[in-house]
């Protein structure tokens, strides 16, 4: 009678059952990939235990699923444990995917940005290391480079008067407008421009080169370019994101983005867990 019960599915089921609900709670565990390394003003946080959005500091402690939204004349930088950084403009919202990190060999990133711009530093390079930020019109795997871009009517305003695009219908709440900026200062000890390639709708574009941009009109629309933006263009770009950022190249090259000590800082504060003993460098609104 026992081998019966015990092997009835009803039985079999509820043993299930019980099973999930044991390893649930583990397998649930905030998996840990980086920290609010600068906040300015409202920048909010929810995910699947926190429904109703908190507002965060600097130091706040990020994992996967978190959603990160920025307010009105609000900014955060976010630096994750590879020292790669994802930098959100006002009005923007950000959620962490993916994030696998084996110091030394491998790592791999993968965000969503919904609206808003924002800019992605690649950290050291490996050989098997890989970036991806999707959004609501195609996606940008990154490797070993600085990738600005703006989702929404900001990009829609801006492709609006560059010459390249002129008469494309744009979709102003899902617009995509990437632009390749460079390697910055956590990733210019030899290491070449990298590169952007932009996809949509089964196309791909490859950004090469500071300054090439790809366009993604609307929904369902391949990626138009590679073109050069306009110095305007890089202009308003930059200006949605850091306006005092070092440029040359014509506006392309990025030289300086972090300091690359206060970067180190921010990865040790991570990984030891210290963060209450970090101290931002001189001048700086990060840690």
């Amino acid at each position: 009678m026992n081998a019966a019960v015990l092997t009835s599915p009803k039985a079999l089921f509820l043993a299930f059952i019980a099973a999930f609900i044991a390893v649930t709670p583990a397998a649930s565990a905030p998996v840990r990939v980086g920290i609010a390394a600068s906040v300015v003003g409202d920048v909010r946080l929810n995910n699947a235990s926190i429904k109703k959005a908190v507002k965060i500091k600097r130091r706040q402690r990020l994992a996967w699923g978190d959603t990160v939204q920025t307010k009105s004349k609000s900014k955060v930088q976010i630096m994750l444990l590879d020292r790669s950084t994802l930098t959100l403009a006002s009005n923007a919202r950000l959620t962490i995917n993916k994030f696998v990190y084996d110091p030394g060999k491998s790592r791999s990133t993968s965000a969503t940005v919904s609206t808003g711009a924002f800019r992605f530093m690649s950290g050291r390079r490996t050989k098997k290391s890989s970036a991806k930020v999707n959004t609501t019109t195609g996606s940008i795997g990154i490797r070993g480079t600085v990738v600005d871009g703006i989702v929404g009517k900001r990009a829609a305003k801006i492709a609006k008067d560059e010459p390249f695009l002129d008469g494309v219908d744009s979709d102003k709440d899902t617009a995509t407008l990437i632009v390749l900026r460079g390697p910055g200062a956590a990733t210019a000890g030899g290491l070449d421009v990298g590169l952007a390639d932009v996809t949509a709708a089964g196309e791909t574009v490859s950004l090469t080169e500071p300054a090439l941009a790809a366009y993604i009109p609307r929904p369902g629309a391949p990626p138009i370019g590679p073109f050069r933006l306009s110095q305007p263009g890089l202009a308003k770009v930059q200006d949605e994101l850091a306006p005092r950022v070092t440029n040359a190249n014509k506006g392309g090259l990025l030289k300086t983005l972090i300091p690359a000590a206060v970067a180190g800082a921010v990865l040790g504060a991570i990984l030891t867990g210290g963060e209450e003993d970090c101290v931002p460098a001189p001048g700086a609104n990060i840690c």
